[in-house]
């Protein structure tokens, strides 16, 4: 038995490609969980969580339950219709939260490939990956900077958008494909463009680029815990 796990920060970020996230789901009749901290399911030898936000997989690990991530199920769904991207250029930023998940970084390259769409690596990647938004960057200037500051979140705005911009100044190409709302907000506010894989997965791209990015933004502008929470992990 699967139970998926919703993202509720990507359910902000694109709701439209969430919902049809869900859609998929059911086809494979997995059971819609609720929030990963208040819902009340158990683990048990037959159950599989399935995730694809890195919040969501450390809430449900801390509970014991056995997981999958979502890249995998759809990585080797034979049935799965892949959206064509091609001629789509872009950077691929793999998450620090992700560093210790191979299984992850194998199946997001196989998506890429399966819909067609030719990256470069950020200078930091797979098990190297130093960054995921404000959440955590590891530079000589974020050490500096924080000095016992525990969280980036805790700088200041305009310190929070210098570190982002430095991030984004990184990266070979513009757009971004990442797989982690917060590497998406922290590529966002230091000016970059990003794409999250399952907008892409999810044929949910095309005609929105910019309404997702203007939506972000204003994500970004609220007083919202999720994204602006003191500390964040979502």
């Amino acid at each position: 038995m699967h139970i998926y796990y919703p993202s509720c920060s990507f359910n902000m970020l694109d709701p439209v490609s969430a919902k049809e996230l869900v859609r998929y789901a059911r086809s494979q009749e997995m059971t819609i969980a609720g929030c990963c901290q208040y819902d009340k399911h158990v683990p048990s030898e037959d159950i599989t969580a399935v995730y694809f936000c890195q919040r969501c997989r450390e809430t449900v690990e801390a509970k014991d339950f056995r997981t999958v991530s979502f890249w995998e199920i759809i990585s080797n769904d034979p049935d799965f219709a892949f959206p064509d991207y091609s001629g789509m250029h872009v950077s691929l930023q793999d998450c620090w939260r992700d560093r210790h998940h191979p299984e992850i970084h194998e199946a997001v390259r196989s998506i890429l490939d399966k819909m067609h769409i030719t990256y470069e690596e950020a200078p930091r990647s797979r098990e190297n990956s130093a960054y995921c938004g404000t959440l955590h960057f590891e530079t000589q200037q974020y050490r500096d900077t924080v000095h016992q500051c525990d969280h980036l979140t805790r700088l200041d705005k305009d310190v929070q958008i210098q570190l982002m911009k430095e991030n984004v100044l990184s990266y070979p190409v513009q757009p971004v494909i990442c797989v982690c709302c917060r590497c998406y907000n922290g590529i966002l506010l230091g000016g970059g463009h990003p794409i999250h894989l399952m907008t892409l997965l999810m044929n949910q791209y095309r005609g929105r680029e910019e309404a997702l990015e203007t939506h972000a933004l204003d994500l970004l502008s609220r007083p919202d815990p999720r994204y602006n929470r003191k500390p964040a992990n979502g």
